[in-house]
């Protein structure tokens, strides 16, 4: 009995020790291992500035005034010259009159749609309403509240047409009766001291007015310096219903070191991206560059394209993208010259006049093929702090005598590249 107690004792301590000596000459390697991989991985590379400027466009302050003021007109809806831009009630009463009668000839123009569908398919009305619900669903999802109540309106008019154009049409024609009479009696009711805004000229309505109308557009912008761009304050306005914005060009004006222009010049395209309000790039023009004030410039970039989707825009903070690269991305360390003998068409090694191997140093990077290591040349297109994107050196590739060798050490997204090693070259067993 003592002798199998004593052998139990002995077989689990050699376990023990056996798991013991396992986990230290795993956690030795681990402390002692001189090589570090990384995954590269494709990526996008952006050379740009941040800056803060003030959006201008040729606008013009519609005068109205008081608080019972209705607008039909959508944000950024193209008005032609004369048309009407917002109503001025005198009272509440009339005000909330008109409101319902705009609610009831709504209605209106939903049932004749539905009494003009009754009888046929039904798969439109389907349709319609599956399209309004999805289009609403996104404008609440994207927060935003005015889109959100658009379709939300559009949802309400498809759910009645498809509710009217599954009953039958004698409960349909009763409803479009009774709409007659209720709209007949208010519109006889109307109170015609309605003022009416009308459109001076043909543009784009705003419903919202900053102050900046007057002292902002693109043809004053590129006057400004930098003191006077420092200078800039809105401009208290009252009695305003609206605004109308002129033209098709729209420019974005900001103060930015001279340092970090480099080489930016009047007339050259660049990339804008503002941080809030506008969820695209948009391809700008350098309009205008002031003269030096103490280190800086006042710039102007303008653009001919999505007017309608910058009239809430004013005061942005926005990315000024000078260049793009799209290539892969590497730890720094990663990234090595070496000297490698130089060879020729047929893949042999070429002397110099003293016998010895000609070399020429290569930008490179190491990666894992298999227990190998194996160089890939590059070329670095933008360097950070903490990596560099690169891309396969095609010019030093097409040096290799065949298409195998020049595929085998084209670097590609997804490989294992080493970012520390000692005494690391090419073909050297790394596992």
């Amino acid at each position: 009995m003592k002798n199998s107690t004593l052998a139990t004792k002995l077989m689990l301590a050699a376990i023990f020790l056996t798991v013991l000596i396992y986990f230290g000459v795993n956690l030795a390697a681990y402390f002692t291992d001189p090589y570090t991989t990384t995954v590269a991985y494709a990526y996008t590379g952006e050379e740009a500035v941040t800056v803060s400027g003030y959006v201008a466009r040729s606008e013009e302050v519609l005068a109205g005034g008081g608080e019972l003021v209705y607008s039909p007109r959508r944000e950024g809806e193209r008005v032609s010259a004369g048309g009407t831009v917002a109503l001025i009630y005198q009272t509440a009463e009339a005000l909330s009159e008109a409101n319902i009668l705009r609610g009831l000839e709504e209605q209106m123009d939903q049932l004749l749609y539905a009494r003009s569908l009754a009888g046929t398919s039904q798969v439109r009305p389907d349709e319609e309403t599956a399209a309004a619900l999805l289009d609403f669903r996104q404008a609440a999802a994207s927060g935003d509240l005015e889109e959100a109540v658009e379709q939300g309106s559009a949802l309400r008019s498809a759910v009645l047409k498809r509710s009217y154009a599954y009953s039958g049409t004698e409960e349909l024609d009763a409803s479009i009766a009774s709409l007659q009479g209720q709209i007949a009696s208010l519109s006889a009711s109307a109170d015609p001291a309605t003022t009416r805004v009308t459109a001076p000229q043909a543009g784009l309505f705003s419903s919202l007015v900053d102050g900046y109308e007057a002292i902002l557009n693109p043809e004053m912008a590129e006057t400004l310096t930098p003191s006077s761009f420092a200078a800039i304050a809105s401009q208290p306005v009252s009695g305003a219903v609206g605004r109308m914005i002129y033209g098709k060009t729209w420019a974005f004006v900001c103060c930015m070191q001279t340092k970090d222009m480099g080489d930016m010049l009047v007339g050259d395209r660049l990339t804008l991206r503002f941080h809030k309000g506008l969820s695209r790039d948009m391809e700008v023009k350098v309009a205008s560059i002031s003269a030096e004030e103490n280190g800086q410039r006042v710039v102007v970039f303008s653009s001919e394209k999505y007017l309608s989707l910058t009239t809430l825009l004013r005061s942005q903070s926005a990315q000024v993208i000078f260049h793009t690269y799209d290539g892969i991305r590497v730890p720094r360390s990663a990234v090595r010259v070496e000297q490698v003998p130089v060879t020729d068409e047929d893949g042999n090694i070429l002397l110099d006049a003293n016998g010895h191997e000609k070399t020429q140093p290569v930008t490179c990077v190491f990666t894992l093929w298999g227990e190998l290591a194996r160089r890939k040349p590059v070329r670095v297109l933008w360097q950070e702090d903490e990596y560099i994107l690169v891309a396969p050196d095609d010019e030093y590739l097409n040096t290799l005598a065949t298409e195998g060798g020049r595929e085998g050490r084209r670097l590609r997204s997804g490989e294992q590249v080493i970012t520390a090693a000692a005494d690391l070259y090419d073909g050297k067993v790394i596992r």
